[in-house]
């Protein structure tokens, strides 16, 4: 099952085993918005900005990222649900604990 367009990680434990593999499957999956939050959020931004680079075409690949190390996954989820025209839609919340 593809990735819904709008995605918020949660890290608690920072960077996860496997996470870039995973930044490339959002690419495929045509993901619009990677939200991090957890301890290693800024450096798990910078995995999924490179797939997004690594995969080529900016214009079709372009996924926008940010990272919050100092919020809660609530606010986290309610910054992304806030996000509308090119990235309305429901949020999945992805939990990484590895």
């Amino acid at each position: 099952m593809p990735f819904a367009k709008k995605l918020v990680l949660h890290c608690p434990n920072g960077v996860p085993a496997g996470i870039s593999e995973l930044a490339a499957q959002f690419v495929v999956d045509g993901v619009k918005l990677v939200a991090s939050v957890g301890p290693a959020c800024r450096e798990i931004e910078d995995i999924v900005d490179d797939a997004a680079i690594a995969a080529g075409s900016h214009d079709r690949n372009f996924i926008l990222t940010s990272a919050h190390p100092d919020e809660s996954l609530a606010d986290v989820i309610e910054f992304a649900e806030g996000l509308v025209g090119e990235y309305d839609g429901p949020v999945q919340v992805v939990e990484l604990r590895e």
